[in-house]
């Protein structure tokens, strides 16, 4: 092999004289000889002299110009995203009061002030309806109303009044009475007619809700309490059944009695003045039937015995709180019914005097005004 390379330059340098060839020419010629007699000794050479060739580059061209083509994508991404948070990524992160308000994926729930404040104001309110819910021996259906002076956010006095224009025994308690013949004892059965009570009203908590998706409503939990002085009445004859109409029951006033109240409700504002209440509360009273009409046991036997001889009631000689008159003449519910009949009928409650506590819950529903 060697000879033969020593020959072959040899040659060259012959050929070199007679023709003027090129350095580059020369040299490809000497490539390719060499490659020729390397191609017989070790073929590995040339396996990878073209994988170092550019011929792939055609190829690598798609590869290229992926990158190219995806540079515009991602730079229209934070366009597209801009819209959903325009706030910066450290505002967002900034916290306002130990949370990260600016933060659009971040949920906090918040405990404000109210937005109307009630320290100073005046409130009046009306219940239209006051209706007893633990009727078992009576019954009261009635209109209420109360004064509020707001003297803190939190705190008022409270003066209520009112008349219950429906009152009578129960279904229970005339039931006894008509198929048993047993009559409720008076001080159980005592009918509550009007009531005045002074006391303070607290307001623990308030919060508010949504309702119509788009609307809030602020409310708030009252209790309030106080105690007064109320009217009562007992019943003396129940209705009955007199040939084909029914007389009325006749009643007879009471005491004026210390009464209690304590109740918890549910206040919802409506703007700056008006707001609506559901209340429940608790009228607690202590009867005892010793006079009827302002008349006693022997006031009363003085009446009876006055009619039984033929006078009438207000010609017998009693005390000065007794309204004799209660017992003269006729039923306004009952022309045909003598008032004179009642005497013996409260006679026999005053005998035996009774008393209980008694327990009026009503149902108060009713709007106020503030000012």
């Amino acid at each position: 092999m060697r000879s033969f390379l020593i020959l072959a330059a040899l040659l060259a340098c012959t050929t070199a004289t007679a023709l003027p060839l090129s350095a580059p020419a020369l040299g490809r010629q000497l490539v390719l000889a060499q490659s020729s007699d390397d191609d017989e000794d070790d073929p590995a050479p040339a396996a990878t002299t073209p994988a170092a060739t550019p011929t792939p580059a055609p190829a690598d061209k798609p590869a290229t110009t992926t990158p190219a083509a995806a540079t515009p994508a991602t730079s229209t991404t934070p366009a597209a995203a801009a819209p959903v948070s325009s706030t910066p990524a450290s505002e967002q992160m900034k916290l306002v009061s130990g949370a990260p308000l600016n933060n659009p994926n971040v949920a906090v729930h918040t405990v404000e002030m109210k937005q109307f404040s009630d320290s100073g104001k005046r409130e009046v309110v009306l219940y239209p309806l006051a209706v007893q819910i633990n009727g078992k021996f009576s019954q009261h259906v009635g209109t209420m109303g109360s004064f509020l002076w707001h003297l803190q956010e939190n705190f008022a006095l409270m003066v209520t009044g009112g008349y219950n224009w429906y009152r009578d025994e129960s279904a229970f308690s005339a039931e006894i009475n008509d198929k048993l013949r047993v009559a409720t004892e008076a001080a159980s059965a005592l009918l509550m007619t009007w009531g005045v009570l002074g006391g303070v009203e607290v307001t623990p908590f308030y919060g508010k809700f949504a309702f119509f998706e788009n609307a809030l409503a602020r409310f708030s939990v009252v209790i309030n309490g106080g105690a007064g002085v109320g009217g009562t009445r007992v019943q003396l004859k129940p209705r009955t059944q007199v040939g084909d109409r029914i007389s009325p029951a006749t009643y007879g006033d009471t005491n004026t009695l210390f009464m209690a109240q304590l109740g918890i409700g549910f206040r919802v504002q409506l703007g700056e003045r008006f707001t609506i209440r559901v209340e429940v509360r608790d009228v607690v009273y202590t009867p005892s039937v010793e006079r009827i009409n302002g008349c006693d046991f022997d006031d009363l036997t003085r009446m009876e015995t006055r009619v039984g001889s033929g006078g009438t009631a207000d010609q017998a000689m009693t005390s000065a709180s007794c309204r004799k008159l209660e017992f003269v003449g006729f039923s306004e519910t009952d022309p045909t019914y003598p008032n004179s009949r009642n005497i013996s009928l409260a006679r026999n409650l005053v005998k035996n005097p009774s008393s209980d506590v008694i327990n009026n819950v009503g149902l108060y529903l009713g709007a106020s005004f503030l000012f």
